[in-house]
């Protein structure tokens, strides 16, 4: 894997709204995790809050002995007495549809290598994302993760799923879910993955061309392939270099949203700054 090209894509702060709002300060993605736990036991919970304005959440006690609060609101807010800032950033890998397709050779390659394959493409339903998985590439211990997070949106807003499927000698060989807000004028990328053994089809790159396809007929401004390692990530050290530097090979712009602001409570207690 050559990991230089995480040093290659460009980087921005999202300083212009209009250039590219944010997916989780969205009506979309608030109905869908106002306040969500990362972690939660008896020991510890981990909760992570977003919101469209700058006024603190006012958030509900947990059963556990810590619990860290996390809260990403939308603009900097005026007043945060209690919540801690610190510079944990959040990167996104952002394709700006208004700018000339830059794809590198490689997914060029693939592409073209996929238009010879004999692949058909068409939508298709949850049943059969969720049916598929146990065949695909994606690790047995993230299979139900990726299939539980799908579910939540599906069921939240039937509507604005889009499952892309890619079919090869009458069986799925890759499926690509995306998420399209309106709101925003941005489609997002949920999950995807290939089946085992397809690799030399690149089946998910002709998908992923079909939902460039497809966004553009929308009128959509952005796509969002979702998180992305900084440029100087250390291999062994950050999870995602991999799926980040498949990312950089479909012309994204990573973009840093400023850090979340954090608070630790005790059981009896509230640690303040």
């Amino acid at each position: 894997m050559d990991t230089r090209r995480l040093k290659l894509v460009r980087d921005m702060c999202p300083l212009s709204p209009e250039r590219h709002r944010w997916l989780y300060a969205s009506a979309w993605m608030k109905k869908i995790r106002p306040s969500d736990f990362v972690v939660q036991n008896k020991f510890i919970s981990w909760r992570r809050t977003f919101t469209k304005d700058g006024v603190a959440p006012n958030l509900q006690p947990t059963n556990s002995y810590l619990t860290i609060d996390e809260w990403a609101p939308s603009i900097w807010p005026r007043a945060h007495a209690g919540w801690r800032h610190f510079g944990i950033q959040h990167r996104e890998a952002i394709v700006f549809l208004d700018e000339p397709r830059a794809w590198s050779s490689q997914a060029r390659r693939h592409l073209a290598a996929c238009k010879k394959n004999n692949i058909t493409f068409r939508l298709g339903t949850f049943s059969e994302f969720e049916n598929n998985m146990s065949d695909s590439q994606v690790p047995p211990r993230l299979q139900k993760v990726f299939i539980e997070e799908v579910r939540r949106h599906t069921n939240t807003h039937t509507e604005t799923i889009d499952f892309l499927l890619a079919e090869h000698g009458g069986e799925i060989v890759s499926c690509f879910v995306a998420a399209n807000l309106d709101e925003i004028k941005q489609s997002y990328y949920l999950a995807g993955y290939f089946k085992r053994g397809t690799e030399k089809l690149h089946a998910k790159v002709g998908l992923i061309d079909w939902w460039f396809a497809r966004s553009l007929e929308k009128k959509y401004a952005t796509l969002n392939f979702g998180h992305i390692v900084g440029p100087y990530s250390i291999p062994g050290t950050e999870t995602g270099t991999g799926y980040s530097n498949f990312k950089t090979h479909f012309g994204a712009t990573r973009v840093w949203w400023p850090g979340s602001f954090w608070k630790l409570t005790w059981r009896t207690q509230t640690l303040q700054k």
